[in-house]
């Protein structure tokens, strides 16, 4: 046996759904799909360039080639719109935010609010998101070593806690608790159905989604509601990013946003932008846990960069193995695992003809596994995002956070944030899966674990 054979026997297996059979029932696709996004795909997407597939009159096309996906993204993105299971999803709780608006809404929206976004505001944040991993850091020297917590639910905490202290300040534990369980159940019982994924009139499932979003956000509107009333435009009121949404103006139409507007807004940066860093960082950990070598190449890195005190955000561009685990931890376990557009017109991707109305599907968790792109796919390898490998690459192989036009306008602020936080608690400990803890991923909204990650919390020894 090869070397290179030992060690891909030596590489742990991480968790992943197997892949349907060709033979699956259409009613167990289904009922797979609406369970787990993930794992509703067959071996062979993962090799294709495209796939076309039809039920009935609904045509889906997923595409996954780096050009493709540059194609439908960027060099053509004003034929694609989200699409109609996405509006339907998402819209019910998140309104008409960046996430769910289109055309010249979304483009006013979106210069709005980029200067919140930009490098020297995230700057500024750091030190909301160095406090509140401080005080996580605390809780946790208190503990006994070896204590176990829910890792996926502790992250979710620290992160909604950065985005209420560092662009809401507020620091209540009341709201972080509020949107923590509205979100949890928004998840949960937020699922596609047949009814959307043939396009159906919204009047048939409409209704009953909204009644859903009031039920699992209505105490989280309500205290976005108290939000916004105690801004009321006093006078000393915090320069945050709800200060900007308030008083921001377009600079090519001189209008800015209404009430309704600011209101989903608020909630799609609540919702959205805590959670994907959270279950980055969540995902981050349990690979850590399974690959010693690599936390051990982490731990130096720190110890060397930082000598056990907190970072700033100015110690991030001296943390290039950091920023590699994390970028590695999202090609594994991409948060924002599909995403799916509309053909407004009758197209064509790498020879393909595209239908007016068909769903294109630009899947990360397809794309980052391909193997002739990546290298012994499966394999948590965090060298990978070095400058030299990864110079050949193209750009859109790998797109945690979208790609084109639409790229998440928070990636720059995500990213900083999981440095820091994977950086503050890495100085200090170190998390062990719980023995027999079950790790399943599942595509949901997001790319979530199913039974949550349950660790053992570790003191480092130095």
């Amino acid at each position: 046996m090869s070397v290179v054979d030992t060690a891909e026997s030596a590489s742990p297996v991480l968790a992943r759904p197997t892949p349907l059979d060709a033979r699956t029932s259409l009613w167990r696709f289904l009922r797979t799909l609406r369970d787990s996004s993930i794992a509703a795909w067959r071996a062979e997407a993962y090799d294709q360039d495209i796939t076309v597939s039809r039920l009935l009159w609904r045509t889906s096309v997923v595409v996954n080639e780096p050009a493709g996906v540059k194609h439908v993204l960027l060099d053509n993105a004003a034929n694609y719109q989200k699409s109609v299971i996405t509006r339907r999803l998402l819209e019910p709780g998140l309104g008409r935010g960046l996430l769910t608006s289109e055309d010249e809404t979304w483009r006013g929206h979106r210069r709005i609010m980029a200067p919140s976004f930009d490098l020297r505001s995230i700057a500024g944040y750091a030190p909301s998101m160095i406090e509140v991993v401080a005080d996580l850091l605390a809780r946790w020297d208190a503990m006994p070593d070896g204590a176990e917590t829910d890792v996926a639910a502790v992250m979710m905490h620290v992160t909604l806690h950065i985005i209420s202290r560092a662009m809401f300040s507020s620091d209540s534990d009341e709201i972080v608790d509020i949107v923590a369980a509205g979100v949890e159940r928004y998840q949960a019982n937020m699922r596609p159905t047949l009814f959307d994924i043939l396009a159906l009139p919204d009047f048939i499932a409409r209704p009953r989604r909204q009644r859903q979003a009031r039920e699992y956000l209505g105490a989280f509107d309500r205290a976005v509601d108290r939000l916004l009333a105690d801004r009321g435009g006093a006078d000393g009121q915090p320069e945050d990013l709800l200060a900007r949404l308030i008083a921001a103006r377009d600079e090519e139409t001189g209008g800015g946003m209404t009430a309704q507007e600011v209101r989903d807004q608020v909630v799609t940066i609540f919702m959205a932008g805590h959670e994907t860093t959270a279950v980055a960082l969540t995902w981050t950990w349990y690979l850590l846990s399974q690959h010693p070598a690599v936390e051990a190449k982490l731990h130096a890195e720190l110890d060397a960069a930082l000598a056990g005190r907190h970072p700033h955000y100015d110690d991030l561009a001296n943390l290039p193995y950091t920023r590699m685990v994390i970028e590695e931890s999202m090609r594994l376990y991409p948060p924002a695992h599909t995403l799916a557009r509309q053909a407004i017109a009758a197209d064509e991707v790498l020879g393909c003809r595209v239908p007016a109305g068909a769903t294109v599907l630009v899947v990360p968790w397809l794309l980052h596994r391909r193997a002739s792109i990546w290298e012994r796919p499966e394999r948590f390898e965090p060298e990978r995002f070095s400058p030299e490998r990864a110079a050949g690459r193209s750009r859109f192989a790998y797109i945690p956070f979208g790609g084109g036009p639409r790229i998440c306008i928070g990636a720059a602020f995500a990213m900083a944030e999981a440095m820091l936080i994977l950086a503050m608690i890495a100085q200090r400990y170190r998390l062990r899966l719980k023995p027999g803890h079950p790790v399943e991923p599942q595509g949901l909204i997001t790319l979530r674990a199913r039974h949550g990650m349950k660790m053992v919390v570790e003191r480092r020894q130095r």
